[in-house]
């Protein structure tokens, strides 16, 4: 399992096997979400990754893990309140969880 901490936001993340995350994401104001996801993963270096996945509300979410680094950043694009279509950017920690 890894966190991962944003401003305002923590996710909780299952890498349950090469193509299946289950992630479980908590905001400053402490509402949950969470989903199982198909991802696809790429190896961009030793240390960094490329994870992405489509969540069933239509988020599509991300990220570029850099292990070494202990950072994440992340792309999502997803549906505002009067269904436009926006993006957001978000850096953060990665840290595996012992």
């Amino acid at each position: 399992m890894a966190t991962l901490s944003y401003p305002g936001l923590t996710a909780n993340v299952k890498y349950l096997n090469d193509s299946t995350i289950y992630w479980k994401t908590t905001d400053e104001k402490d509402s949950v979400a969470e989903e199982t996801n198909r991802m696809v993963v790429k190896k961009i270096d030793g240390t960094k990754f490329f994870v992405s996945w489509i969540e069933k509300d239509g988020t599509t979410v991300s990220q570029v893990i850099d292990l070494e680094k202990k950072t994440v950043e992340a792309f999502l694009t997803f549906d505002d309140a009067k269904g436009k279509r926006i993006a957001q950017t978000l850096e953060g920690t990665f840290e595996v969880d012992k």
